[in-house]
């Protein structure tokens, strides 16, 4: 009997300590299904956010029938597109180009409001018809990873590390 004294103690710290490592490596998990949700969600903002601008794209036909070849949106700084246009198209009557511009103002605003550090390019062929234009948008966002990462650690799932990511559609304008 004596020399049985303390087994159980021993017993308990061990399942304690197999526990413990179990419920740290759910933590993991549970951290990195976050991070993958999160870049998910961005993605279907994303994909909204594109066809948003396709349909008022195809809705704009006299200015996107013959767009100009590449437009660059960041915010509301729209370059390579229509002319600038400061009033507004909600509740007045607009030149094509004006509605071009309203619309991809709007849509940078939104664009980086919903998406970290996000853009879009917008770039047209010339020798179609109709018009086909790719759209590319594009974000940073920062992930997570399952452990620290040492001093020379890179990559997607190295902790704080920004990536880009995008998403990229084609829109045909038929007249």
């Amino acid at each position: 009997m004596r020399k049985e004294l303390g087994f159980s103690l021993l017993e308990a710290m061990i399942s304690m300590f197999v526990i413990m490592f179990g419920v740290l490596g759910l933590s993991g998990l549970q951290m990195l299904a976050i991070n993958n949700t999160e870049m998910a969600r961005y993605q279907s903002l994303a994909t909204m956010m594109a066809s948003s601008m396709a349909t008022s794209m195809q809705a704009n036909v006299a200015y996107w029938g013959t767009p100009p070849p590449t437009i660059m949106v960041n915010r509301s700084s729209i370059s390579g597109g229509p002319p600038s246009f400061t009033g507004t198209c909600a509740g007045s009557v607009c030149s094509a180009p004006q509605m071009a511009y309203y619309d991809l103002s709007n849509w940078g605003m939104a664009l980086s409001s919903n998406l970290p550090s996000g853009q879009a390019t917008i770039q047209c062929s010339q020798s179609s018809t109709p018009a086909i234009c790719t759209m590319t948008l594009s974000w940073s966002e920062k992930n997570i990873a399952l452990h620290n990462p040492t001093s020379g650690a890179s990559g997607m799932l190295a902790t704080g590390t920004a990536s880009t990511h995008s998403y990229q559609t084609l829109v045909s304008m038929r007249q």
